[in-house]
């Protein structure tokens, strides 16, 4: 894992050549930890800005500043910064390096690994993108520093997911970031939750087989997401962590009724995500509301919606084709936790 010193030296390295992608928060508090004076990019912070619009002013603000196909794009930010830059980047004069360093716990140990980018679309999650790995990836603890405890959790919930679908060991260890407040986060557990990730997208990087796995818990997240987003202020909706929480609970009762999920580890999941549920103010949706975004969701196959689902905890298949019943009776148990 590279982390701050060796980002330092890179930056000191490629000072002329680096042009900084950073919000509002990231240009305040990680970009002074660079340590070197660099051009600079700012877009709005938060999921509302992840679109093609962004794109355009990024691309208009690389051609004014003379960006060439050498010029380095640094992505300094969260996962929403990074997905969109690296796409911009992909996209600029037919690709130009890029450079992720993820600001977030969760942009660490999820968008800034993988290859995938990409922007939002008509409400849809992600729906314009490409696959395209970055030149380099800084990963460094010291930037959580500035970030509320919101905001950890988000990527304590991708973590525990990393766990439940691949290593019992890793999900024991994280749960425990949810059952005692404020537990200290040891920096191992960051890079066990990249190297799950990263097992499953070397052998399968174009997310058609065993990289599917990796999304449990966003068929149902993205769709609750993604009509927050539609229905609420940027910064009253849903965050992308909660959402996925929330789809992780929906989505480990279908694994009970369809994949063979024990009834006590449906419990045990849910115990520990139920203060993740009870925390949130929005109503669950209802499954007609929910369907249009399923109906949508990249992943399904044969005009079916598809899931991966959990046969225990640490092991998890993909391909699943859950009739929309069971989906109903999934939301219905949600609710019924809050």
């Amino acid at each position: 894992m590279k982390g701050l010193l060796l980002l330092q030296e890179f930056v000191r390295l490629n000072t002329n050549d680096i042009i900084v992608l950073a919000d509002e928060h990231t240009l305040k508090d990680c970009y002074p930890l660079l340590g070197q004076q660099l051009r600079c990019i700012t877009v709005p912070h938060g999921e509302g800005s992840k679109n093609l619009a962004s794109c355009t002013y990024i691309w208009e603000k690389l051609t004014d500043m003379g960006a060439s196909r050498s010029t380095v794009l640094l992505c300094l930010g969260g996962g929403v910064l990074c997905d969109m830059g690296a796409y911009a980047g992909a996209c600029y004069q037919r690709g130009i390096p890029v450079v992720l360093v993820p600001t977030s716990l969760l942009a660490m140990v999820d968008a800034s690994t993988g290859g995938k980018t990409g922007v939002n679309f008509l409400h849809f999650k992600n729906y314009i993108g490409l696959f395209k790995k970055s030149e380099e990836l800084f990963v460094c603890p010291e930037f959580l520093k500035s970030l509320p405890q919101s905001e950890m959790r988000n990527g304590h919930v991708e973590m525990l997911k990393h766990g439940l679908i691949a290593d019992k060991e890793h999900y024991d260890q994280v749960k425990m970031l949810f059952l005692q407040p404020y537990e200290a986060l040891n920096p191992e557990l960051i890079s066990h939750s990249i190297a799950i990730k990263e097992r499953h997208v070397e052998q399968d990087f174009k997310d058609v087989g065993i990289r599917k796995r990796l999304n449990f818990g966003h068929t149902i997240g993205h769709a609750i997401e993604s009509h927050s987003l539609f229905v609420n202020e940027e910064n009253e909706s849903l965050s992308h962590g909660t959402s996925v929480g929330l789809g992780m609970v929906v989505e480990s009762y279908i694994s009970h009724k369809v994949a063979g999920l024990s009834e006590d580890q449906l419990h045990e999941i849910t115990s520990v995500l139920k203060q993740l549920v009870t925390s949130i103010d929005e109503d669950i949706p209802p499954l007609d509301t929910l369907l249009p975004y399923l109906l949508k969701d990249k992943k399904n196959e044969n005009q079916a919606i598809c899931f991966s689902l959990l046969k225990n905890i640490g092991e998890c298949e993909h391909n699943y084709e859950v009739d929309v019943h069971i989906i109903a009776e999934g939301l219905d148990f949600l609710r019924e936790l809050k």
